[in-house]
C-alpha cells in the first residue's frame, strides 16, 4: 500500500530552523502598553540583538546603543535587563545552529542570514518608534 510513496529526509537541522525562523516572526511588536508587553519585547530584542551581532555586522557598540535606546522607549519594562538577557541568552543555541548551517549549506545559510538580517533591522527601527496608545 505504501510502496510507491517516496520517502523525503527533512534535515532535522533545517526543521529546527525553520520553527526558530516560525518563532521568530511570530513576535509580537505590540503597542507598548503594559509591562507584560513591554518585558516581551525587550525579550525579542535581546534573542534578534544577539543575532544580529552574530551574523548581521552589527558591532558591540552598536548593540549597546540599541538597547539604551530601547531601553528609554520601555519605559513600563519591569524587567528590562533581566528579559534583554533573557533572550540574548536564548539565542545561543540559534546561533550555533547556524554556524552548523553554514558549514553544511552555504547556500541556504547566506539566504537565511540576508532574511534574517533584513528583518532584524526592520524590528529594530520599529521598535524604537514611539506608539500611539491604545
Amino acid at each position: 500500500m505504501y510502496k510507491n510513496r517516496k520517502k523525503t529526509t527533512a534535515s532535522p537541522l533545517f526543521a529546527i530552523l525553520l520553527a526558530l525562523s516560525l518563532a521568530l516572526s511570530a513576535l509580537p511588536r505590540l503597542a507598548i502598553a503594559d509591562a507584560d508587553s513591554a518585558d516581551a519585547t525587550a525579550l525579542a530584542a535581546g534573542q534578534e540583538a544577539h543575532f544580529a551581532q552574530a551574523f548581521c555586522g552589527n558591532t558591540a557598540q552598536q548593540t549597546a546603543q540599541y538597547k539604551e535606546q530601547l531601553r528609554h522607549v520601555l519605559t513600563d519594562a519591569s524587567a528590562f535587563d533581566a528579559n534583554w538577557q533573557g533572550g540574548w541568552d536564548h539565542s545561543n543555541d540559534d546561533i550555533i545552529q547556524m554556524r552548523a548551517l553554514r558549514l553544511s549549506s552555504p547556500g541556504d545559510y547566506a539566504a537565511r542570514v540576508k532574511t534574517n538580517c533584513e528583518r532584524a533591522k526592520w524590528q529594530s527601527s520599529n521598535s524604537l518608534r514611539p506608539h500611539p496608545p491604545k
